[in-house]
């Protein structure tokens, strides 16, 4: 887990402030003697602050597509697995019920898009195998439709338990849009009422995709919906941890 940077102070009144590029030092008397360094001082603290806690990174290597995505949520262990256990019962047996929340803004179903559209039509459940199937359209208008595409995933992990948790949704076979993927989905409690959603996704598209879906077309296409998606169910356990603390206060 990466760790927020750091400013410190040594015995001679200078401040360090570490930045991705090594430390920077200021001298604390200056400082005192300047407004303008003061300010400065003070919007390096607040950007590092919030550099620190939500960030999403996407690497490429040897045709597999990498990204990490994490965001920090101010609601308790309990709510954001409670958070979790809904999503991981909607999605294997009411898809539509995600698109108001967990879905929201994604452009899942057919909306306009200037690269490539998606229509994820609806998931089935095998509780025997532990098997999510999903079906959908991908189309890449004026190139390429492809309808009813069929996803199997194993779907395992243990969402809804609280401390730290982890579901994993790992692909069974390719088709003509991915190859292969993996993802992971964790939830890291720090403290009372804090916590990290941790969303790590491994994609490797068929021939055609692999071609067409450039390092920044990934970014256009892919990077910015596990964006949102992480962020909406971020919003959901900081809207439900809110709806708690105003009724414990009536």
């Amino acid at each position: 887990m990466k760790r927020a940077r750091q400013i410190n102070s040594d015995t001679q009144g200078d401040v360090y402030v570490r930045v991705p590029s090594g430390n920077l030092k200021i001298n604390y008397k200056q400082m005192k003697k300047s407004p303008l360094i003061i300010i400065f001082y003070l919007l390096i603290q607040t950007a590092l602050k919030a550099s620190s806690l939500d960030s999403i990174s996407t690497t490429y290597n040897d045709g597999e597509f990498i990204t990490y995505c994490q965001v920090w949520v101010n609601a308790s262990d309990t709510v954001c697995s409670a958070v979790s256990k809904t999503y991981d019962y909607q999605v294997r047996y009411n898809l539509d019920a995600l698109f108001p929340w967990a879905l929201k803004g994604m452009n899942l179903r057919k909306e306009k898009n200037e690269l490539m559209m998606f229509y994820f039509k609806s998931t089935s459940f095998n509780k025997e195998t532990s098997v999510l199937r999903g079906i959908g359209d991908v189309v890449v208008p004026g190139v390429i439709t492809i309808p009813n595409i069929y996803v199997d995933c194993k779907l395992t992990g243990n969402p809804g338990n609280t401390g730290k948790s982890t579901v994993y949704l790992n692909m069974l076979s390719s088709n003509g849009f991915i190859k292969n993927m993996k993802n992971s989905f964790s939830i890291i409690p720090i403290k009372n009422k804090a916590n990290w959603f941790v969303l790590e996704t491994h994609v490797r598209f068929g021939w055609f995709f692999n071609i067409f879906i450039t390092q920044n077309r990934f970014k256009i296409i892919m990077e910015w919906r596990l964006k949102r998606f992480i962020h909406n169910l971020k919003d959901e356990a900081e809207r439900r941890e809110k709806k708690i603390s105003v009724s414990s206060k009536q």
